[in-house]
């Protein structure tokens, strides 16, 4: 994020250069791999190659990888993206995100427009709470074209896991600490301060069996927690963050962003976390893909 505003993870539909007041300037940063073998990504109406994370691996000090995301970051384009959709029997997002704007009682609403889907893959939508002063979507990746709200997606028995859900709030006072955690990164101990690539340094500490990288991009602050057993390569995973959001740009906070990119013990899932305000609204992204697909669905919020 250097710079701005979460397909990260995933490809963005469109390359939004835009300067990132939220971020600091226009800054916005692109990461990807080199694997090849990428499922194929829906993100809009067009189709992608490339799961639009990066190497998001489990590295220990030895340099050996465990648990490892990749992306290729190649688009298909023009005809070849409709037909692989037609092919591939995939809803357009769009489509499906117009619909869930339709059933929204609050007006204006920003929603994600990019995900991260596999061949044969739909979007599913079900909308938990929906008033004129807060909303709440979980979006799922589903096998067969289904409505909003279907309860096949909610039924006890079902076995779809959420792909992310993204809630909207009106608050009285928007300054919720335990959202937007106070961090005072202005003078870091030079032991405790990582290069993370292009002018930005993070600071590295150690606490309750816990490891922890935090840095701050313009009006964001970011935040990766790992368990210290794990050895996990914090330092590598946010360079790769930092250099996406060099070329992608997040909303932009009115007046905090905050990131939490979570690796419970074994360091083989992630949470991520992306909360920002927008006046008395506070918007939050939660989603259990890597951080580049995370992220490329912040991107991609718009109204």
């Amino acid at each position: 994020m250097k710079k701005q505003p979460l397909w990260i993870t995933i490809p963005v539909t469109t390359a939004l250069l835009l300067a990132l007041a939220g971020c600091g300037e226009p800054d916005s940063n692109n990461a990807s791999s080199d694997n090849g073998s990428s499922p194929t990504t829906t993100v809009g109406e067009q189709t992608q190659t490339g799961s639009g994370g990066a190497d998001f691996s489990n590295e220990n000090e030895g340099g050996s990888k465990e648990n490892t995301s990749t992306t290729d970051g190649e688009e298909t384009s023009g005809s070849k993206a409709n037909d692989n959709q037609a092919t591939n029997g995939q809803v357009g997002v769009n489509e499906v995100i117009q619909q869930v704007r339709n059933q929204l009682t609050m007006k204006n609403v920003s929603l994600p427009t990019s995900f991260t889907l596999e061949k044969g893959e739909y979007l599913g939508a079900v909308i938990p709470s929906n008033t004129a002063d807060a909303f709440k979507v979980n979006f799922y990746a589903t096998t067969q074209s289904v409505a909003i709200n279907d309860q096949s997606l909610t039924a006890s028995d079902s076995k779809i896991p959420v792909l992310a859900s993204y809630e909207v709030k009106t608050y009285k006072d928007p300054n919720q600490t335990e959202i937007f955690p106070e961090t005072d990164l202005k003078d870091i101990r030079t032991d405790m301060a990582v290069d993370l690539g292009h002018g930005i340094k993070g600071m590295s500490e150690g606490a309750a069996g816990s490891k922890y990288l935090t840095w701050q991009e313009g009006r964001w602050t970011l935040q990766i927690r790992s368990v210290s057993e794990d050895k996990m390569n914090n330092p590598g995973i946010a360079k790769k963050i930092v250099e996406y959001l060099e070329s992608h740009t997040l909303p932009v906070p009115k007046d905090k962003g905050y990131i939490n990119v979570e690796y419970p013990s074994g360091g083989k899932s992630v949470r991520v976390t992306i909360s920002w305000q927008d006046g008395h609204q506070i918007h939050q992204l939660k989603t259990d893909q890597v951080p580049l697909e995370a992220l490329g669905m912040a991107v991609s919020v718009k109204s």
